[in-house]
C-alpha cells in the first residue's frame, strides 16, 4: 500500500519538511470478499441442502447416498443448540451462505456422549480460499467452550490431501484407517480418522 504524504505536491520544494505517515492499516474484518462465520440459521437449510446434496452425488467426501430433503435439513437443524455438544457455523460471503461446519453425535451408545463427530463442507466454487479453516476453527473454538465435550472426530476419505492438511493445521492427530470402510460409486475406499483433544 502506497505511503500517505501530508502534501499537496511531493515535488514540492518543502519536500525535506514533508511528514510521512506508516501505511494504512485496515481492520481484517472490513475487506467485502472475506467470510463472516456465524452462527447457522433455519433459513440457510436450503443453502445447505444445495451444498451437501452436490458432495453426495458428486465425491465419495461423503457416504450418504441420497439427496437430501430440505424437509430432511430442517429436522436435522433442531438438534443444535448455541453452548451445547451439537453446534452449527456458518460461513457466509457476499451475503450467500458458501459453507459450514458441525458437531454431531458420535455414536448411539452413551458412553460416547462426550465425543462428537465434526463436519465441514464448502460451496465448490469456494474452496481453497481459506473460508475452510475459518469456519471449522471457529467451531472447534466454541466446543472447547463446552465442558461436556471431551473429544472431537474427523472422518476424511481418501485421497483428500486438502482436508488432511485441514485437520492437521487445526490441531486434529491422526487417530486410525478404517481400511476400505466404505463402498460408494463401486469402489471401496479408506477412511482416516482424525482426533482433535480440545485441550481446555
Amino acid at each position: 500500500m502506497a505511503e500517505l504524504v501530508d502534501a499537496l505536491d511531493s515535488k514540492s520544494s518543502f519536500r525535506k519538511e514533508v511528514r510521512v505517515r506508516p501505511p494504512l492499516r485496515v481492520p481484517f474484518l472490513f475487506y467485502p470478499f472475506m467470510a463472516i462465520i456465524r452462527r447457522g440459521r433455519e433459513s440457510d437449510m436450503p443453502a445447505l441442502r444445495d451444498i451437501i446434496n452436490y458432495y453426495i452425488m458428486e465425491s465419495v467426501v461423503t457416504f450418504e447416498m441420497v439427496e437430501m430433503s430440505l424437509e430432511n435439513r430442517k429436522t436435522w437443524f433442531t438438534q443444535f443448540t448455541e453452548d451445547g455438544r451439537y453446534q452449527l457455523m456458518v460461513a457466509e460471503r457476499e451475503n450467500e451462505v458458501v459453507g459450514y461446519a458441525a458437531s454431531l453425535r458420535f455414536h448411539l451408545r452413551p458412553a460416547y456422549a462426550p465425543s462428537v463427530m465434526t463436519s465441514i463442507y464448502l460451496r465448490p466454487d469456494q474452496v481453497g480460499k481459506g473460508i475452510g479453516e475459518k469456519v471449522y476453527a471457529a467451531l472447534l473454538q466454541e466446543l472447547k467452550k463446552v465442558d461436556d465435550v471431551h473429544r472431537a472426530y474427523g472422518l476424511v476419505v481418501l485421497p483428500n490431501p486438502g482436508s488432511e492438511r485441514l485437520h492437521e493445521k487445526l490441531g486434529f492427530q491422526v487417530a486410525g484407517l478404517l481400511h476400505e470402510g466404505g463402498y460408494k460409486f463401486g469402489k471401496y475406499h479408506d477412511v482416516r480418522m482424525y482426533e482433535h483433544r480440545l485441550e481446555k
